[in-house]
């Protein structure tokens, strides 16, 4: 989730009460890009391609995991990789088909867990160069196993000698997001994000609700909860080794200094070994 400026809630009309919470990026997806419209997509590239050059890999494939909308897909898709998108969101992955093709790009996106890949049924696979999974999604996995057997996954996806790399938010940057509130609009819509840390299970909660005009001056309204959770960078290394990669370096996100206690969020760089064990 981003950072946003805050501010309070216009007065709209709801046309739907929308009591019960959603599953993540279910309604969210048709706001989604707006919301996140600050993003730089494209310097996460250019951060990625510096982070490949530097541990000599030249890749010409790339899997996306939780790939959204697209938003980090597409930007690799420009610069002639060939690229696959996987998420388990079907509206996200909806939006990002629509952006490719609007974009002349032949982008693979399909349905899949993170905790549960299936490379093999992919035909940019089953293994690739390089696979990302960027924007803190690995810490919505919020059970020590849910990730190692997510690891397991993606170490299948990575063609020997080929890299992961992904990034974390760190307790130091989740415990920032003690009881705060953000607010957005624009037109047609407006979010809300509600969120609170709980240092002893680690544990950061964000309650989106949002509002999406559907005629005149009529709005439907969503919920939905999201949960991450906080890995220190050691926890990440045990797990990663567990899985079968070697971990090459732990960066202070969007440069090459090695992650340090104030760091907010951790980029990993992990390669499967060229020849198993």
């Amino acid at each position: 989730m981003r950072e946003g400026a805050s501010g309070t809630e216009p007065e709209k009309r709801s046309e739907k009460a929308g009591r019960q919470d959603r599953e993540p990026y279910t309604e969210f997806a048709a706001i989604y890009d707006a919301v996140m419209r600050d993003v730089a997509y494209d310097m996460w590239a250019d951060y990625v391609e510096e982070i490949c050059s530097r541990h000599r890999l030249r890749p010409a494939t790339i899997l996306d995991v939780a790939c959204g909308t697209g938003g980090s897909s597409i930007p690799f898709a420009r610069r002639g990789y060939r690229v696959a998108g996987v998420d388990n969101s079907r509206a996200m992955l909806d939006v990002a088909r629509a952006k490719a093709v609007s974009h002349g790009l032949d982008i693979e996106f399909a349905l899949q867990d993170m905790r549960d890949l299936h490379p093999e049924a992919l035909t940019t696979g089953p293994e690739f160069d390089l696979v990302i999974c960027l924007y803190d999604s690995i810490n919505y996995l919020t059970r020590p196993h849910e990730l190692a057997d997510a690891l397991r996954g993606f170490l299948r996806a990575v063609r020997p000698g080929g890299l992961f790399i992904f990034d974390v938010n760190s307790a130091t940057r989740l415990i920032q997001m003690t009881e705060t509130s953000i607010f957005m609009e624009g037109p047609g819509w407006a979010f809300i994000e509600q969120n609170d840390y709980d240092p002893a299970t680690r544990i950061w909660e964000i309650r989106v609700t949002g509002f999406v005009r559907t005629r005149g001056n009529l709005y439907r309204r969503f919920r939905e909860v999201h949960r991450e959770r906080a890995y220190t960078e050691r926890e990440i290394r045990d797990l990663l080794a567990g899985a079968g990669f070697e971990t090459l370096a732990a960066y202070n996100a969007f440069g090459l200094e090695p992650a340090g206690r104030e760091t907010a969020r951790i980029y990993f760089v992990a390669r499967r070994p060229a020849v198993e064990r």
